[in-house]
């Protein structure tokens, strides 16, 4: 029961949380899904993924098709061979400055081999060796494929170092040369070239956006994949990995550079390689975290035929490389407008959803949170698809018992049925235990987890309130007493503590249009003043005021 005594009154209180607040874009719930190593991982590469067992993958780099030409398997550099090719490193130069093109070969052979190693490669000795204008110079030896396809290699691990590294070689003319290569006859030359750039624009959104600005570069890179004959799956590979750069970063890249790349992007999600899926999904996800006015990038995604159906049906792909991406993409969507959110439900993916509220993967389950979150803040057409698909008792579950992180995006999916569902909507999430659930997070000590949850409740307990009157008879707000059965009625009274004025404010509001007994009522009122005598009267108006009067 209420207690009138512990209400604590403050003033200067906010305003609440804003309804339009319900659908949250990317930006609001995910920072930490996008980990710093796993970016590093997804921009920069080190040429080094063809290497196995410490020996070259003759079949992937095969330059001419010639026996005498086929590159020959090396042994993996040990840092005692660095070490000891970093104390020769003068000798290395005069060689790679040579006009003998034996020697310059077997000098950038040995640069680029220094270069490949997984761990600390020597990128800032192998530039304060001054060799960086020599290798942009083998870049234009068209007729040495073979030489230009090693300074080509050498130079993309060193874009593959930090900020500073990459600068030099854009500053030696590095992304205007590479672009040029995407024309080379020669397909290794110019799966390099992809490589370098997607190095390049991987680093920083400045450099991405020179690189698009660059003599039609997306254009080129399109025709690649494009090509009458299907690349091979390493420039398959590499064209999607390098793409999904150019699409990714904040500032966000002009999306008039990069619109034309979605219908490769869609073509590129009906691959059956995990790691083409696993980039052209990432692709997509950064182009539909749409902050545009109508949502324009998210509209030129739908506009692209099967693309949804083909990212719901990679939810249930054995890899979580290819999940997550997808998993994200149709959660960007459905943070678009209504129609764009019904677009993507009218390819069915609640009973995937579904499924992925019950996997390992933490990431995923919370991903799946967030997405239903931004449908249930759609129309009432749209939560009752929610609950048609027997989503609330799992959300509901997560509420009471999974990681913090995941229960707050639960929490959303719930509070946003509260807040824009019907009646009815609202009567079946408590069925399902919803005000015991919402209570527990009102626990946490996130404020604006908090207030959201408190709107949820006091609109749970308003149709309570309706029930109850619509039986007649002193019916009591059945809601109100779960609420109380639930320990919420002591969480709301110690919310009343709370720092956040907002909190305070709401906590009190709930409590006193639905809490305060009929014996509470006229507490803390002044005493009457007796007619008679002009004294304070105490005890009922009804009473004579003889018996009551000093």
């Amino acid at each position: 029961m209420f207690r009138d005594g512990r209400i604590q009154k403050r003033c200067g209180v906010k305003k609440g949380i804003d309804n339009d607040d319900s659908r949250r874009k990317r930006a609001d719930v995910t920072i930490e899904l996008r980990k710093k190593n796993r970016e590093e991982q997804l921009l920069k590469r080190r040429m080094n993924g063809f290497h196995q067992n410490g020996q070259v993958n003759d079949e992937n780099f095969n330059i001419l098709n010639t026996p005498q030409n086929n590159r020959t398997s090396l042994p993996t550099l040990t840092k005692s061979d660095i070490s000891n090719r970093l104390s020769n490193i003068s000798s290395l130069v005069e060689a790679i400055n040579s006009n003998d093109s034996k020697k310059r070969y077997t000098a950038t052979v040995e640069f680029r081999r220094m270069l490949s190693v997984e761990e600390q490669p020597p990128i800032q000795q192998v530039i304060n060796s001054g060799v960086v204008p020599r290798l942009m110079q083998f870049l234009s030896f068209d007729d040495d494929c073979k030489l230009q396809f090693e300074a080509a290699w050498t130079i993309t691990n060193i874009a593959s170092g930090s900020t500073a590294h990459t600068k030099v070689i854009v500053e030696n003319g590095g992304i205007c040369a590479f672009v040029k290569l995407l024309r080379s006859p020669n397909s290794e030359v110019q799966e390099q070239a992809v490589w370098a750039l997607g190095n390049i624009a991987g680093d920083s959104p400045a450099y991405r956006d020179l690189v698009l600005k660059t003599n039609n570069c997306m254009h080129l890179l399109i025709a690649i994949i494009n090509a009458p004959k299907e690349p091979k799956i390493t420039m398959l590979r590499n064209a999607t990995w390098c793409m999904s750069n150019f699409c990714r970063g904040k500032p966000k890249p002009n999306f008039a550079k990069i619109q034309s790349c979605i219908p490769v992007i869609a073509k590129l999600l009906m691959q059956r390689d995990e790691e083409v899926l696993t980039d052209a999904c990432w692709a997509l996800s950064y182009i539909t975290d749409d902050q545009t006015t109508g949502n324009l990038k998210i509209a030129a995604v739908l506009h692209q035929n099967d693309v949804c159906s083909r990212l719901i049906h990679l939810l249930q792909h054995g890899k979580n490389t290819v999940q997550v991406p997808s998993l994200r993409t149709i959660g960007n969507i459905v943070t678009g407008d209504d129609h764009q959110t019904e677009a993507m439900l009218r390819h069915n993916p609640l009973p995937a959803l579904l499924g992925m509220l019950s996997c390992q993967k933490k990431t995923l389950r919370k991903e799946t949170c967030w997405t239903i979150s931004n449908i249930t803040a759609g129309t009432a057409e749209q939560i009752q698809m929610v609950i048609d698909a027997n989503l609330i008792f799992p959300l509901v579950n997560i509420l009471k018992g999974d990681s913090f992180d995941v229960q707050k995006e639960a929490a959303w999916a719930i509070s946003n049925i509260a807040s824009g569902g019907t009646n009815a909507h609202l009567r079946f999430i408590v069925s399902q235990g919803a005000i015991n659930a919402l209570c527990l997070i009102l626990k946490c000590n996130d404020a604006k987890l908090i207030l959201v949850v408190l709107d949820a409740l006091r609109n749970i307990l308003k149709v309570g309130d309706k029930d109850a009157n619509d039986a007649g008879n002193g019916c009591e707000n059945k809601f109100a007493m779960m609420v109380e059965e639930h320990d919420g009625l002591d969480i709301l009274e110690e919310l009343q503590r709370h720092e956040n004025e907002e909190v305070y404010d709401k906590s009190v509001r709930i409590l006193q249009e639905f809490f305060e007994s009929e014996e509470d009522d006229g507490m803390g009122m002044d005493p009457a003043i007796d007619q008679n005598n002009g004294q304070f009267a105490f005890g009922s108006a009804s009473a004579p005021s003889s018996q009551f009067s000093f």
